[in-house]
Order: C-alpha cells, then structure tokens, then sequence
C-alpha cells in the first residue's frame, strides 16, 4: 500500500497577483473615473486580480476574453451584467519568488499580455449573462443557525427571494 504525503507548501494560503497587461508595450489605455484618485489617465494595465483560489485553479488561459461587472440598478438583489470586453489573453508568464521574503504578500504574480480583439454589439448581446448573488448555509462554512440568523436579517432580502 503506497502512502500519499501532504507536501508542505509555506506558500498554500498566500494568493496570486494576476495583472492584463496590454500585449505592446508602446500601447496605453485611456480610463476615466468620476473618483478623485482615478481621474482621467493612460495605463498600460487592463484589469488586476487576486487569485486565492487552489493553487491547480489559478490558471489564466489563452483566449480568454476580460469581463465586466456591471450591477444592475434597481434591482432588488445583488445583481450583476457580465460583459464582455474587446480585450483578449494572447500570453500568459508567471513568476514565483526564489526567496520568501522577496514577495511577501503573495505566493507569485502571473501577467497576462491582451489584445484589443473588438466585438460586435451582437456578439456582446450573445456573450453577456446575468449573475445574481445566491446565499446558502455553505455561505456560513455549514452552520444552520447563522444561516437562518441571516435569513432573519433584513441584509438578506438583498440576496434571497422570498
């Protein structure tokens, strides 16, 4: 009988930094935002993320196109658009740290180089999907009581339909 061992790994609950970079370095992004420390500016950075899912899930793929979130106003629970955008993964690297202490927060950082491959407003209509929050007594690691505590709540009746 073969014994499997559990690897110690320092690094299991740290997550990874995942940065979409546009693809050509010479290439900048125009974003604006209504908040002061956002403004207007031109960014080489798409979108970053932080991946704390296990560690055979992080993965970014080729061809996966950046995505949206967009909540929907007025509705009576958390409720969000996805929506694609025109940018897409072209190249994917990732870095782990020889040394620990060389970065600390995370247990490595993957940059993603994108493309602008724009859609059509069909295409877009077609990609895009409806995401509604859902709570369950998994939400509370399993505990019943705090599950019903929450049902009880007047914060449920963002999530839950009664």
């Amino acid at each position: 009988m073969i014994e499997e061992l559990d690897t110690y790994d320092p690094l299991a609950d740290k997550e990874t930094l995942v940065l979409y970079l546009i693809q050509e370095g010479n290439k900048w992004v125009k974003i604006s935002s209504d908040e002061p420390v956002v403004g207007t500016q031109l960014i080489p950075l798409l979108q970053m993320s932080h991946d704390s899912r296990p560690i055979l899930k992080r993965k970014v793929t080729l061809g996966e196109r950046l995505t949206y979130h967009v909540k929907q106003e007025g509705s009576p629970w958390n409720s969000y658009n996805v929506v694609p955008s025109e940018w897409v993964v072209v190249k994917v690297t990732h870095y782990e740290p020889s040394d620990l202490a060389e970065l600390p927060d995370f247990r490595g950082i993957t940059i993603a180089y994108c493309e602008r491959q724009p859609l059509s407003p069909e295409e877009i209509e077609r990609m895009s999907y409806e995401i509604i929050s859902k709570v369950s007594v998994d939400s509370f690691g399993g505990d019943e009581d705090a599950y019903q505590r929450f049902l009880e709540s007047e914060e449920s009746h963002k999530y839950v339909r009664f």
